[in-house]
């Protein structure tokens, strides 16, 4: 086979109906503007709830409004009794809190921990911003069993620990 040209006679039946598919075809690169209005804009435009939707989204501003609504709702003590408890610098805590700061997964389980979540409550406020715990994954697994269990980033760690998996901290 020298060449892909659908002219070649050694190119096989089946070689010579993809390419004219491939040539029906319109690429991106071919027509960007055109390509992006018929397949991405006609769809989102055909259902308004999904534009409003997404012109919703600010998923940083969300996040943040969720954690403070958990932390009032959740948490009787003073914020600084919470980071102590989530094993978060007081710092970072208001970084978060003022929107000038996102937290990594690892922060966002030590708070949800820290709060008294359950795995429902942990996964969506760890869904905000793109995070979430697998229960086919071992730390996460153990993570889940303990946010179920009422367990402490402390008590996490120790267990984290004595199975050899990553503690959880500021590493994110």
């Amino acid at each position: 086979m020298d060449t892909l040209d659908d002219n070649n006679p050694k190119l096989p039946l089946w070689m010579k109906e993809l390419l004219d598919k491939v040539k029906r075809m319109t690429f991106l690169a071919d027509d960007e503007e055109s390509v992006f209005e018929q397949r991405v804009m006609r769809s989102v435009s055909e259902s308004q709830w999904y534009y409003d939707k997404l012109e919703e989204l600010d998923e940083e501003d969300d996040f943040t409004r969720e954690l403070m609504k958990l932390v009032k709702s959740k948490w009787t003590g003073t914020k600084r009794e919470l980071c102590e408890k989530a094993l978060l610098l007081e710092n970072t805590f208001y970084k978060i809190q003022a929107g000038k700061r996102l937290p990594g997964r690892d922060t966002i389980i030590s708070l949800s921990l820290a709060l008294g979540l359950n795995v429902e409550e942990s996964q969506r406020l760890l869904g905000y911003l793109g995070y979430g715990l697998s229960q086919h994954i071992k730390r996460d697994f153990l993570i889940m069993y303990c946010l179920e269990k009422g367990k402490s980033p402390l008590e996490v760690n120790l267990l984290l620990e004595k199975c050899g998996l990553r503690l959880l901290g500021p590493n994110d």
